[in-house]
């Protein structure tokens, strides 16, 4: 699990990050400042973030609203010299998990990431039960990656590109490109296309559906292009295919 921490003051941000690392399968990067933080929950894979309210050049509750404009799921535990009751609202309403006052309880901290570990763990099981791992999609366990396919199952069939399911996933395209790559195996485009293959031969198996219907509903705009994709693929056309493998008859539409 990866843990990012925010705090202006030294000994607790030390203190913290070693108290942390320790645990079994967490990965902790500290922060001084809020726009230091905001910039790496950009470029990395961030499952937790914990922050002070009191800093200098943005306040916590500003950073965590900044973060809520673009992504409403991420964990947020707050940990504050200020027990006021308008900074405990104020967490609630922007959805923070845990409001903790210094100096904070070691014990309950460690719990609380820990709940948070197992409900993430049992949403990437989830999603992943969800997603149909068909013969030959890759195994993958990371979150984010899961997202990204959930995404591109979804909207495989829209003019979709890299940057589309990185904005939307509140992440870089680089980083989400090398991340990609890394975690399954293969780059985007490959991904997407072998999503749009298969949903195409699925099309293809109703012949209720032209060839130029199914180019359509696969995300093709150019209904030879995707025939000459699809060859590439299969080493037949879509009228082949289906032929071959629908009983069908039908001539060829374009």
């Amino acid at each position: 699990m990866n843990i990012i921490i925010i705090d202006d003051e030294p000994k607790i941000r030390n203190g913290m990050t070693r108290l942390l690392s320790r645990h079994d399968g967490w990965a902790v990067c500290a922060f001084a400042d809020a726009h230091s933080a905001l910039t790496h929950l950009y470029t990395h894979e961030v499952d937790v973030v914990i922050t002070d309210i009191q800093m200098p050049g943005m306040q916590g509750l500003d950073m965590i609203q900044r973060i809520r404009r673009v992504n409403e799921d991420i964990p947020v535990i707050i940990i504050s010299g200020y027990s006021r009751f308008d900074y405990a609202q104020r967490a609630i309403e922007l959805g923070v998990r845990k409001y903790l006052t210094k100096p904070t309880s070691p014990d309950e901290m460690i719990q609380t990431l820990e709940q948070i570990e197992a409900e993430l763990t049992q949403k990437a099981q989830e999603l992943r039960r969800s997603l149909d791992q068909r013969p030959g999609r890759p195994e993958v366990t990371n979150l984010l990656i899961l997202r990204a396919i959930e995404y591109i199952e979804e909207n495989y069939a829209k003019k979709l590109t890299l940057r589309d399911v990185a904005g939307a996933l509140y992440i870089s395209p680089n980083y989400f490109s090398e991340l990609f790559k890394r975690t399954t195996d293969m780059n985007f485009s490959e991904y997407l296309l072998g999503v749009r293959m298969e949903k195409a031969r699925a099309l293809l198996s109703d012949v209720a559906y032209k060839v130029r219907d199914v180019s359509a509903l696969v995300g093709f705009s150019d209904a030879r292009y995707f025939s000459s994709t699809f060859r590439r693929q299969f080493g037949m056309t879509p009228l082949e295919y289906r032929n071959q493998f629908a009983g069908s008859d039908a001539e060829e539409d374009g």
